[in-house]
């Protein structure tokens, strides 16, 4: 408990010290700190309604994409159930996200109500790890063509980009291959000997529920076409952010961007991703500090938004006499 509440405090610093950074940064340009937060109410108060709609709408949209994306990568592992179930979790996971410290911190909320669909933990949890690793190379594609569109413009800019695309798809690759039918039995066995007999068991458990997508390859490419979908979804909204806020960014840019983005929120320790936003608006698409703070609290306002409907769905799916589906175990 005290490893968890010091992380905790970690985060807390780490998004505290972020925006504050920013917020200082502008003070100092404005001339002080009632001055920054004018500019800050400025800019968040002439924000188009019609563009935070459409990026709400949006947001709704995602919630569909992935709970149909989740649907596939269950039916490989032969669990079907209704996409209405899968929806609910996920609106769920995202109450939870507002409460965790992190923005994946929902995952694990799937992971132990998606136990009752598949019976076994060890499925739960590796089906979502394979859901995420999907939603991943995503990013990586939709980042890599909006670079290889730029190649006529004859730029070096995102000479850095192209060189963390490439390791990220080499270490993919070498993942992929290492965990194929023919070559993951011969890597175990030479690393079962040092590795604890508990930890084996778990290791074998997660190698069957993998080998199971290249035995059945159709859902896990259905599953990676409707992540390429939800990923570019989410570029698309950043980007509707951008224009209610006056912010015209070129979109090919934001295609660059906005997945570096996502993958930061998703690796550095912030609370919910607070401060990250802001540095990626600020650093990355060098909106003004202003705009860049006011697009952090949009997109932490949306996601409350609808954390707070996953938080009804959530007490009303608890709540005693409610009629649950019954869905058959994995009896793999």
């Amino acid at each position: 408990m005290k490893k968890k509440t010091l992380f905790f405090f970690l985060r807390l610093i780490i998004s505290v010290g972020l925006v504050g950074y920013f917020l200082i940064s502008l003070s100092n340009q404005q001339g002080g700190i009632g001055e920054a937060f004018k500019k800050i109410y400025f800019a968040f108060s002439t924000a188009s309604l019609k563009w935070l709609i459409a990026a709400a709408l949006l947001r709704l949209v995602g919630f569909s994409l992935i709970s149909l994306r989740w649907k596939f990568m269950l039916k490989a592992q032969d669990i079907n159930t209704a996409f209405s179930r899968l929806f609910l979790y996920y609106f769920m996971a995202a109450f939870f996200n507002n409460l965790l410290p992190s923005t994946i911190g929902g995952d694990a909320i799937r992971v132990i109500e998606s136990r009752k669909l598949t019976g076994k933990a060890t499925t739960s949890l590796m089906v979502v790890i394979m859901e995420r690793i999907t939603g991943f190379i995503a990013l990586m594609l939709i980042a890599l063509t909006a670079l290889i569109i730029r190649i006529p413009n004859g730029t070096n800019e995102n000479r850095g980009i192209w060189l963390l695309l490439i390791v990220l798809f080499s270490a993919v690759v070498l993942a992929i291959g290492a965990a194929h039918p023919k070559i993951a039995p011969k890597i175990f066995h030479r690393v079962r000997k040092i590795i604890p007999k508990k930890t084996q068991s778990k290791l074998d458990d997660a190698y069957k529920i993998l080998a199971v997508y290249y035995r059945r390859p159709f859902e896990l490419i259905c599953a990676l076409l409707i992540s390429i979908v939800f990923q570019f979804n989410m570029v698309v909204y950043y980007f509707l952010i951008a224009k209610a806020l006056g912010q015209v960014p070129d979109f090919v840019d934001f295609m660059i961007k906005v997945p570096i983005m996502i993958v930061l929120l998703m690796t550095i320790p912030a609370v919910n991703g607070l401060g990250v936003r802001t540095a990626s608006f600020r650093e990355l698409m060098k909106f003004p500090s202003a705009y860049a703070i006011s697009g952090e609290f949009i997109d932490l306002g949306m996601r409350i938004g609808y954390g707070i409907l996953g938080g009804l769905a959530f007490l009303i799916y608890r709540r005693p006499g409610i009629n649950k589906e019954k869905i058959p175990r994995d009896n793999s």
